[in-house]
């Protein structure tokens, strides 16, 4: 049973920050298998609504596939860890960061995953991620893989573990530069932020909060560990609010 009363209530004076996987949608063996709480939607716009617009989806994923699943028109999406951002006007802003390597890391980590069965690449539009939730006995080894893979890439990308994953990414972007950039403009500015997240990468949009004056709630720590308790505790907040 969780506390939920330990939890300090969001306010019409809240912006929300929320992660998507595992924080809003169940893990699933595949990131292309997840679904969506057909209610989760409508609650979400509901809190938006609420809270003047200063709701926004923080999320690893690629923007295509944040508002393919969570279809709300105009909401604020920082996507692959901030790397592609749509603002509250609809502007997108794009980290200018190159991987030069990409191809040639994109050859070389299909070359080796046989080594690895059960994992697979994901390719986003700036990163790449080997995710090994099927095959949880090689993690060492497909670490050890990706850091020697971008080692030669003079510091420009660095890898970002995460639940049954290894991201590679450009440096300078992260969730917690997405939650700095937003809480820069309306309706986020002069906002208490409360962010959500469940995962590693994470607790960088968690620390951009807590550095804004505002919290930052973990799955594990303070929701039982399941996103279907975020999920409540966020319908109750949208009715409360």
């Amino acid at each position: 049973m969780i506390d939920y009363g330990s939890i300090r209530p969001l306010t019409l004076r809240s912006a929300l920050f929320l992660d998507l996987d595992g924080t809003l949608i169940d893990i699933a063996p595949r990131h292309d298998e997840v679904r969506v709480s057909p209610e989760l939607p409508a609650v979400l716009a509901r809190l938006r609504n609420a809270l003047g617009g200063a709701l926004a989806i923080v999320s690893g994923r690629p923007l295509d596939d944040i508002v393919s699943l969570i279809p709300i028109p105009g909401i604020c999406v920082a996507a692959e860890h901030g790397a592609r951002v749509r603002l509250p006007d609809g502007t997108l802003e794009v980290h200018q960061a190159a991987l030069p390597e990409r191809p040639g890391w994109i050859a070389a980590i299909n070359e080796a995953l046989p080594r690895w069965p059960g994992a697979f690449l994901e390719e986003k539009t700036i990163g790449l991620v080997i995710h090994y939730r099927q095959a949880p006995s090689d993690g060492a080894g497909i670490e050890a893989f990706m850091r020697a893979l971008i080692a030669p890439a003079d510091g420009r990308a660095e890898l970002l573990p995460a639940l049954m994953a290894f991201e590679i990414r450009p440096k300078g972007v992260g969730k917690g530069h997405a939650v700095d950039r937003l809480m820069k403009l309306a309706p986020f500015a002069g906002r208490v932020p409360v962010f959500i997240g469940d995962d590693v990468t994470d607790e960088e949009g968690i620390d951009a909060a807590v550095a804004h004056g505002g919290a930052g709630l973990h799955v594990a720590r303070n929701f039982g560990g399941a996103a279907a308790n975020v999920r409540a505790w966020l319908a109750d907040m949208a009715d409360r609010l």
